[in-house]
């Protein structure tokens, strides 16, 4: 097992590509003179091993290169997303409490001592500090330790592997779990990253994947409809990439169909921030087929009273100010997740949502992701958000934003496929149409924005 440090990388393999950015290949050596510049200038502001750094990560390599001199150091990385506000900004250093934050581009001309050296850094002390989405009310910091990204890419080595010529696409910020998680395992197995920096453009990413040979990606289900849905020409990925991994939002069956038929290798992916991403995959054998694959090796599952809960060394140590006992863990150390959801015939995890969005309606209970799934099947609906509205007889009434391509969309098809497909008391009373959902900073679609800004325009669907 290789350890989560760019200096050891480099002793052991100076010439291997380590990072891809624009036409630049950076190797191990090529990175490892970059870290040493930042661990100078870390030095030279009184950080010490273990002190917490905030920082503000990008798609770039004096991001990936701050990143690992924390690493090295061991000192917690408190990660402040891009897109996040001045207001949110403070909320997240007020509770952190950083000793130190870097807020400065790192200087073209800085360099580093080629003797810096440092004690081994513990395996259970907190790498970094990982703010959730806030899906359980005000966005919690998860403390997550080496130990627990060492099993991660353990996890997801025993599942996928990992080839010599591997390169895994990074198109999402490393503030962000799943980026993050990206940068960890390939410097675990020593392998490359090629960066996709910048606002997400699919014709920008689809073109990097070729130019560079990508063979690993990861994305939300609305980044893969944006890249399938190019023309003149459509993307049809090269024979190097292998796997697509596709999580953080409800995976539809047309999408899923629409990959397999363009031979993109895509596989289902649930996780969370507290397990550093990865907790269910896919096998390519189940490309394409319904569920989130079974859980990675090292990482157990169980589904009480409808709620996913899971155990494993890839947890997180607690929120910050906590450890593992109180919400959301249980008392014999499972995480609760705040999902529903159950396990298929074949051992694949079948996510239904997030138990908070549950819409209780005349006695029923309707889950938003399953009706999400189903509009998306539907012919022209491109994406979909299923909320509610108060009713003063059913308590709850059932409603949907909905985005289309006019050229295929029509309300006849939805109309008559929801009288044959969907129980009554599944079905949104009122629609909106759009063209565009918005979308928060993990690139799922935005929840509360949706509700905000199109509860007002939502009619009846006989009407429309």
């Amino acid at each position: 097992m290789h350890e989560l440090s760019v200096l050891a990388a480099a002793n052991e393999a100076p010439k291997r590509d380590c990072v891809i950015a624009d036409e630049r290949v950076w190797s191990y050596a090529d990175l490892a003179k970059r870290v040493r510049a930042a661990l100078g200038l870390l030095r030279a502001q009184g950080v010490e091993p273990g002190d917490r750094v905030a920082l503000t990560p990008d798609v770039d390599v004096d991001s990936i290169a701050w990143l690992y001199a924390l690493f090295e150091l061991g000192c917690p990385a408190v990660l402040l997303h891009p897109r996040l506000t001045d207001r949110e900004c403070a909320v997240v250093l007020g509770e952190a409490q950083p000793r130190y934050r870097i807020a400065e581009p790192m200087p073209d001309d800085a360099s580093g001592e080629e003797t810096l050296a440092f004690p081994p850094v513990s395996a259970e002390r907190t790498l970094a500090i990982v703010y959730t989405s806030g899906s359980r009310g005000r966005p919690r910091g998860a403390r997550l330790s080496h130990r627990a990204f060492i099993a991660s890419e353990a996890a997801h080595a025993a599942n996928l592997g990992w080839l010599p010529e591997d390169r895994w696409l990074l198109s999402m910020p490393p503030a962000h779990v799943g980026g993050l998680s990206i940068l960890t395992r390939s410097l675990i197995a020593r392998s490359c990253v090629v960066l996709s920096p910048g606002t997400f453009d699919p014709e920008e990413v689809t073109r990097v994947m070729a130019r560079h040979r990508v063979t690993l990606c990861s994305v939300v289900p609305t980044m893969l409809r944006r890249m399938l849905a190019l023309e003149q020409p459509a993307w049809t990925p090269s024979g190097e990439l292998r796997a697509v991994l596709v999580g953080g939002a409800p995976f539809s069956d047309s999408l899923r169909e629409l990959a397999a038929k363009r031979n993109v290798p895509t596989l289902a992916t649930y996780g969370c921030t507290e397990a550093c991403s990865q907790i269910t995959t896919q096998t390519a054998e189940q490309s394409g087929r319904p569920g989130s694959g079974a859980p990675l090796p090292g990482i157990e599952l169980q589904i009480q009273e409808g709620e996913i809960q899971v155990r494993g060394s890839v947890l997180m140590d607690g929120y910050l100010g906590q450890d593992r006992s109180g919400d959301p863990w249980t008392s014999d150390g499972w995480l609760r997740t705040g999902d529903f959801g159950s396990l298929l015939a074949d051992g694949q995890l079948l996510v239904r949502g997030r138990i908070d969005d549950l819409i209780v309606t005349g006695g029923e209970n309707v889950a938003p992701q399953e009706v999400e799934v189903w509009l998306e099947s539907v012919s022209g609906i491109s994406s979909a958000c299923v909320f509610s509205v108060p009713n003063d007889e059913w308590g709850q009434e059932v409603v949907a934003a909905i985005a289309v391509d006019s050229t295929r969309y029509s309300a006849d098809t939805l109309r008559d496929r929801l009288a044959e497909e969907l129980a009554t008391y599944k079905h949104p009373k009122r629609i909106c149409v759009v063209d565009a959902l918005p979308i928060n900073r993990s690139g799922k679609v935005d929840r509360a924005a949706v509700e905000l800004q199109f509860a007002g325009q939502l009619r009846p669907l006989l009407h429309l």
